[in-house]
């Protein structure tokens, strides 16, 4: 039982948790967070945000499994728990260890890092239960997503939490909390831009309120703000070499052919060629802001 248990878990993190993409975008993410707080990255705190870090995606992930369990049973019948993989009250149940995984790796962290972390377990709560407002916040799509998204901004905070910022963030950690959140908006956004035809009938896609060419252009711009984003904090860290910028360019029209690619084709290869750009290009974003700094 317990294998056929792990086994399941296993079937529905492959699904609605992919792991690898996600630590593809968290770990170069976190390493640019630990270097403008600190300067310099240690294992520990490092290793503590990572963890920290997937267990409160896991959470969210959870938490929004059973928020939308009734619009998947009748919108979603295929996903794993209206498929019967795993139920719901078998998630719950990892919820709960995962949540005392969160407040003890926080702790061990100092005060800070706990209070933090129950402020977003208290946020993620709330917004489980959509804020008492059912479907009354759920019938703004744009606003509902708003008020979703704002957890994975707030994880942010706590990632510095973690590598000890306790004061006033310097105009440094400013410029990387809005570029790492336009980053986050490009991720979440991307995820829910649908080829035509493929949206549905339950109104949870981006594409089903934005014609999908539109949705793409809209990608695209965000990314420019994040490369401008990118280009600030690094001339506010006054490094006088300029091959970086170069790097950014790049990053812009490799965007630009991808959008235009997939605007044109609409197939799953150059969905996940766009998605795939992005995370590739934004963990390089990361990767300069860490080694710049150091």
């Amino acid at each position: 039982m317990k294998l056929n248990l792990l086994k399941r878990i296993r079937t529905y993190q492959k699904e609605r948790f992919p792991l690898v993409v996600l630590l593809l975008s968290l770990v170069p993410a976190i390493l640019s967070s630990g270097a403008v707080v600190g300067g310099v990255v240690h294992l520990v705190p490092l290793l503590c945000a990572v963890v920290v870090s997937v267990a409160y995606l896991a959470h969210i992930r959870i938490i929004d499994e059973q928020r939308d369990y009734l619009h998947d049973n009748e919108y979603h019948k295929t996903r794993p728990i209206q498929a019967g993989v795993i139920t719901l009250s078998e998630l719950r149940t990892i919820d709960l260890g995962i949540v005392v995984l969160i407040l003890a790796v926080s702790f061990s962290l100092g005060l800070i890092p706990l209070i933090t972390s129950l402020v977003l377990i208290a946020y993620s709560y709330l917004a489980g239960r959509e804020f008492f407002l059912g479907e009354r916040l759920r019938s703004h799509f744009f606003l509902y997503n708003s008020v979703n998204l704002l957890q994975m901004v707030l994880m942010q905070v706590l990632v510095y939490a973690m590598f000890g910022l306790s004061t006033l963030p310097t105009a440094l950690i400013v410029l990387h909390f809005l570029f790492t959140t336009s980053g986050t908006l490009i991720f979440e956004f991307l995820r829910k831009v649908k080829i035509p035809g493929e949206d549905g009938t339950g109104k949870d896609t981006y594409t089903w309120y934005v014609p999908f060419g539109r949705a793409l252009w809209i990608y695209f711009l965000l990314f420019l703000v994040t490369v401008s984003l990118f280009f600030l904090l690094i001339l506010h860290t006054q490094i006088n070499q300029y091959w970086w910028m170069w790097i950014g360019i790049i990053e812009v029209c490799s965007a630009l052919f991808w959008t235009i690619l997939h605007s044109t084709q609409k197939t799953h290869k150059t969905e996940q060629a766009l998605q795939g750009s992005f995370l590739l290009n934004y963990a390089i974003l990361n990767m300069i802001i860490y080694f710049a700094i150091i």
